[in-house]
């Protein structure tokens, strides 16, 4: 069985405070439940972003993990 943590935020301080946060957080996630891959979910509801600032994909290393996080 495939098991795999998606976790969604939603950006409340800088993007990179968030993405720090939520790397933790999806590894710890990874760690419980024993999935190989992780993809945090960031959403930024700011009108005033355009939507080619808001969506991104980057993988990121976290201790043991390379995760996945995905910005939209």
């Amino acid at each position: 069985m495939q098991r795999v943590v998606v976790e969604l935020e939603i950006l409340h301080k800088s993007l990179d405070a968030t993405i720090e946060e939520s790397l933790a957080q999806t590894a710890d996630y990874m760690d419980r439940v024993g999935a190989d891959e992780g993809y945090p979910v960031i959403f930024n509801r700011n009108p005033n972003i355009p939507w080619e600032e808001k969506i991104f994909v980057r993988k990121e290393q976290y201790g043991k993990y390379r995760i996945g996080v995905w910005g939209m």
